[in-house]
């Protein structure tokens, strides 16, 4: 053979793809196979020689065997004339001979069958005999091969051979329209903060020139009429394209959801019915749900088409994908940071009434809620009282009493649980019309806590977007309840110091609360970290040197001091911790939700403020003020104890510690 180059054919004929298919069409028609390139180098050979081929060979040992010389004649003829032949062989075996070309390059098939009638086989064995070699055994009946047979196989053999070589060009033509597509998709690179309307048309624009495409559309999601809708369309000769509007209970919109690649249709779609036409319906899928309908009109799509179009809403969807994502990102910052400023806004407020109704607006503007009330228990009647609102109208105001299990915030106060309601009239816990002052027809409701008990309720509804409250609104606004109930707690407690005194449960000299209620407390605090999971530090402070300052300048001397530390403690800690006197210069402080390295971050603040604290208030008065330090013991829960006996024990041995060390000092029970 002539040793022209036939490396592309080789390549392919090696992949296991097309070892797999000789080996069938082998095992299919009885010819055993073997495929050689221009060069004469194998390309495929059959995992056994037939055994008429191998006896031969081997009667004739070396290279010019009568079988090479022989068969190769003929491929080298097939090769130079590009036609098939048939022929039988040295050893009177029936083959045929097939010549492939493929881009420039050639190879060659050969198909080696059986005998054609019992007088080839008898002269076959003569052959092998007279080589001096025992007779080929046959242990099955002859099957035999004629030559319309062998025409038959190598027509076959022929037309797979090239249909599945024309096949994989078309393969490689679409995969560079493919490529050609990814390319102008690499496009929609980094500009995140480009509305995907904008990205819309500049792709609908290269998709229409990469294709040639009449007519395109683009169909986006109506939430507000239940219908996808156009977004944006584009036609080859810039004629305006016809509004389209497709139902989301139109069988479309159905068959796309169930997973079909896309949809042709004559029925119109248009918002005029009497424009016709066959479109074609290729879905966007984001997220698992419809985000978009591609529409494309007024001429058959080929599949190589098909699968651009395809992988152009797969890209467009990834995008969309990509955009939500930032647009989450952005929105749960927004929403942090107005949690921040809700916490910032409600920590000073000393009016109760003014206190509700800013947590009630911050939480509304928090999750985009036009209505909202919130709702207080009153411990007498054990029923809620509206105690503020927020585009309720003004008659119903100071006129709603609900008892504990009536209507839906009943229902919150009796089990002490959320309700989130996406739609009030299929929901099965409720299944009520919705009111008219309601504009849609979703809600939240959530109680306000301290540990077990529920002091309130906090009801939103009416999202500015229109959209259903989720599940991540209801995380969100049970967060900012449990914060607001800590608040509320506090603000309410200190606005009625004079009752709370009668109850003897704050500190006559400082005003913070005393041990008596502090151990309360700590076992309510304690039981609520343990049934949501939640950590929970303790601090005691004790001031260094107190008994010779006390001596020194005097018992009211004293007194302010202590005044002086009780004040400075309240304006450093968070809106959430609670602070008590223990007894004579001890304070302690319960860290509600907070870890060890925090609770280690807040006393090194706290000492370091009591310390600025006592020296300004002294410097006031006494010409030489007292060195007054802190020192701070810190105990965890669960780390260093699960009951109150236990954190008050462990505690006071982490600030037992601190004395020891030199003073001035914060330590972790250990």
């Amino acid at each position: 053979m002539n040793a022209i180059t036939g490396e592309h054919l080789k390549d392919i004929f090696k992949t296991d793809t097309w070892q797999d298919l000789f080996t069938t069409l082998s095992d299919s028609f009885g010819f055993s196979l073997s495929v050689y390139s221009q060069t004469g180098s194998s390309l495929f050979a059959p995992p056994a020689i037939p055994s008429p081929c191998r006896s031969i060979r081997s009667s004739s040992p070396g290279n010019e065997s009568p079988c090479k010389m022989h068969c190769h004649p003929r491929l080298i003829s097939v090769l130079s004339t590009g036609k098939p032949d048939v022929f039988k062989c040295y050893a009177q075996v029936m083959n045929f001979v097939l010549p492939i070309d493929h881009r420039g390059e050639k190879a060659v098939i050969l198909g080696q069958g059986s005998f054609s009638s019992y007088e080839d086989f008898r002269e076959c064995m003569n052959l092998v005999t007279a080589g001096g070699l025992d007779a080929i055994s046959v242990t099955t009946p002859l099957s035999f091969t004629s030559e319309r047979q062998a025409w038959k196989a190598c027509r076959f053999v022929n037309n797979t051979v090239n249909r599945l070589l024309k096949s994989m060009e078309e393969t490689v033509a679409l995969r560079k329209k493919f490529d050609s597509l990814m390319d102008v998709f690499s496009l929609w690179g980094s500009a995140s903060a480009e509305l995907p309307e904008t990205r819309y048309q500049s792709m609908l624009y290269n998709l229409s020139t990469l294709l040639d495409l009449d007519r395109i559309t683009i169909l986006a999601f109506d939430r507000q009429h239940d219908r996808y809708t156009s977004l944006y369309g584009l036609s080859r000769n810039g004629v305006q394209t016809e509004a389209l509007s497709i139902s989301t209970h139109d069988s479309i919109v159905k068959e796309l959801l169930g997973g079909k690649p896309f949809v042709r249709s004559a029925e119109p779609v248009t918002v005029q019915p009497d424009s016709r036409g066959t479109r074609y319906c290729f879905p966007i899928m984001v997220n698992k749900t419809l985000g978009g309908i591609l529409c494309i009109a007024d001429r058959p799509l080929q599949g190589s088409e098909q699968q651009i179009i395809a992988g152009f809403c797969k890209q467009t969807a990834l995008f969309l994908e990509n955009y939500q994502l930032h647009q989450d990102i952005y929105k749960k910052f927004n929403r942090f940071a107005t949690m921040s400023e809700l916490t910032k806004a409600i920590t000073p407020i000393q009016n109760y009434k003014t206190l509700i109704q800013v947590i009630l607006d911050k939480s509304a503007e928090l999750l985009k809620a036009e209505q909202g009330s919130l709702m207080m228990l009153d411990q007498e009647t054990d029923a809620l009282l509206l105690e503020a609102k927020k585009g309720i109208h003004q008659e119903m105001f100071g006129t709603i009493r609900i008892r504990r299990g009536e209507g839906i915030a009943g229902k919150v106060v009796e089990h002490g649980e959320p309700i989130l309601v996406k739609n009030v009239e299929s929901d099965p816990r409720i299944k009520q019309k919705n009111r008219e002052h309601y504009k849609t027809r979703s809600f939240v409701s959530v109680p306000l806590k301290i540990a077990d008990r529920v002091i309130g309720v906090l009801n939103l509804s009416d999202k500015t977007t229109g959209e259903v409250f989720d599940e991540e609104d209801l995380r969100l606004i049970q967060s900012i309840a449990t914060h607001a109930s800590i608040v509320m707690e506090r603000n309410d407690i200190y606005n009625k110091s004079e009752e709370l005194k009668k109850l003897t449960i704050t500190d006559s000299l400082t005003g913070l609360l005393n041990r008596r209620y502090l151990q309360d407390r700590l076992k309510d605090e304690l039981a609520r970290s343990e049934r949501y999971g939640h950590p929970m530090s303790m601090l005691m402070l004790d001031l260094d040197g107190f008994k010779d300052c006390n001596d020194t300048h005097g018992h009211l001397f004293g007194d302010k001091m202590l005044k002086a530390v009780a004040e400075t403690l309240l304006n450093t800690v968070r809106s959430m911790d609670v602070v008590a006197r223990y007894g004579g210069d001890e304070f302690l402080i319960i860290l509600p939700e907070t870890r060890e390295t925090v609770a280690v971050d807040i006393a090194e603040r706290l000492k370091n403020s009591v310390h600025r604290g006592i020296m300004r208030t002294s410097g006031e008065t006494v010409p030489a003020p007292c060195a007054l330090t802190a020192s701070i013991g810190i105990a965890c829960f669960p780390e260093h104890g699960n009951t109150a006996e236990l954190i008050l024990e462990n505690v006071d041995k982490a600030l037992y510690r601190a004395k020891n060390k030199g003073k001035n000092r914060v330590e972790v029970f250990s």
